[in-house]
């Protein structure tokens, strides 16, 4: 059976690592390795966590805090597998996750990478977000306008892509998986199964501003802006990150600067649902926080009927947030 080495990286969360290790060690596919970095952590907890699990799941310590990205390369430099998992510390998968990213990718040997469908929950286990979605094929051009892929953790990657494109990014700030996912999707396609096997723990600090969202996006569109220029999708790259914005805007109830983000982003690439969103910056700020809980709750409504409650429960059981 095909080896898949799971990189699990983490820094003073103790409290989450024990799931997440259980997680990776309760997949369906059998020959599978746990490597956990701990990023320098202020106490060995890493290691004397792993220590309770067998031999398979090794530690490995980085004597400073290096950031995220130094911890997952770190992990594909030590990992022997054919395919390599990233899964954050504070995130859980299906017990079926591996063995069907496995199967897509065998099935699909043009493609660098699989990924799979999402649940995000709060810390205490609440579905918030069920996506309905997963992109796949060529993604080439249209990773240049925004990350669709989405969290590290619901991808299985080939070690043959990343090898031939590199690892995450260390001189990057933020949105390193972003620029990973865009240079492995100018080699490679992207295959996706079609089943949430990813439950993402959405914490409140994890809401970044307006201002973070504007800066933090523009990072990898300079990396890149001569591809992405040359393709042709500079602007609506930028109308993207207008629009995410605007929409972080409207959350915190700065209407003025929501209408003019949206505006550009409008005025950019126009879509109905820009023109819906800055209509709504022009309306009364409870309106905008009605709205606003009414698309969640009608989000999650629909994505339920596809993931039944029962099977979220199943997956967040035995500390898994």
């Amino acid at each position: 059976m095909t080896a898949v080495s799971v990189v699990i990286p983490t820094y003073n969360r103790p409290s989450f690592l024990g799931g997440a290790i259980r997680t990776a060690l309760d997949q369906t596919h059998d020959e599978v390795e746990v490597i956990v970095v701990d990023d320098g952590s202020s106490r060995p907890y890493a290691s004397e966590t792993v220590d309770e699990f067998p031999p398979a799941v090794t530690c490995i310590e980085h004597e400073t805090n290096r950031g995220l990205s130094a911890a997952r390369n770190t992990g594909i430099a030590a990992a022997d597998g054919e395919y390599i998992a990233f899964l954050d510390d504070d995130d859980r998968w299906a017990t079926t996750k591996l063995a069907a990213q496995v199967a897509a990718l065998e099935a699909a040997p043009e493609s660098g990478l699989a990924t799979c469908l999402c649940v995000s929950v709060s810390p205490d286990g609440d579905p918030i977000h069920v996506e309905s979605s997963a992109p796949s094929g060529d993604l080439s051009d249209a990773i240049l306008r925004k990350n669709l892929i989405g969290s590290p953790s619901r991808v299985l990657v080939r070690r043959e892509a990343l090898d031939q494109v590199g690892g995450f990014d260390e001189t990057l700030p933020t949105k390193q998986d972003w620029d990973l996912y865009l240079r492995l999707c100018q080699e490679w396609h992207v295959a996706a199964v079609a089943d949430h096997l990813c439950f993402r723990t959405a914490h409140e600090s994890m809401s970044s501003s307006p201002a973070a969202i504007e800066r933090d996006y523009a990072v990898v569109l300079n990396k890149h802006e001569k591809l992405i220029h040359e393709r042709g999708y500079l602007g609506a790259a930028k109308a993207a990150i207008d629009e995410r914005a605007g929409r972080a805007y409207l959350g915190t109830g700065e209407l003025q600067a929501a209408r003019q983000s949206l505006k550009r982003a409008v005025e950019a690439e126009p879509t109905k649902r820009r023109a819906a969103l800055l209509a709504l910056s022009y309306t009364h700020p409870t309106i905008v926080e009605t709205a606003i809980s009414v698309t969640r709750s009608l989000r999650l409504l629909v994505g339920s009927e596809q993931v039944a409650e029962a099977e979220i429960a199943t997956q967040l059981e035995d500390g898994a947030v």
